[in-house]
């Protein structure tokens, strides 16, 4: 099981850097509960989708894993790493992050980002 859910977070992050919004329906499970600095709590795909397709302030970009942990004893893993790219406006992002995620049925149910500067 540890594998496989490595294997999920690690391709949701493959996917977000290609900017393949369809292909995170693979890894979140339809009643998502994504937080993060800065943005309301996102519920579910749709808004998944309206988050990453419109909202999200970067345009382009790669996440560097550095860590990746999961709990032997629950659906849950949890991630340190960071993300260089560029956001709508031109402006250079460099940042460490760190996320944790609950999964249910083998997708991320619940996910819960921090960062090391202001809302990205």
């Amino acid at each position: 099981m540890r594998d496989k859910l490595e294997h999920i977070v690690l391709c949701m992050f493959n996917s977000i850097d290609a900017s393949d919004w369809t292909a995170l329906d693979a890894y979140f499970h339809p009643h998502i509960e994504y937080r993060r600095p800065g943005y309301e709590a996102i519920q579910g795909l749709e808004q998944l989708h309206v988050f990453y397709e419109r909202t999200r302030i970067v345009k382009s970009g790669r996440h560097t894993i550095n860590t990746l942990l999961c709990d032997p004893e629950a659906p849950s893993v949890c991630v340190t790493g960071a993300f260089s790219g560029v956001d709508k406006s031109g402006r250079d992002l460099d940042v460490r992050f760190c996320d944790v995620y609950l999964f249910q049925d083998e997708k991320i149910i619940r996910r819960e980002t921090f960062f090391s500067v202001p809302a990205v």
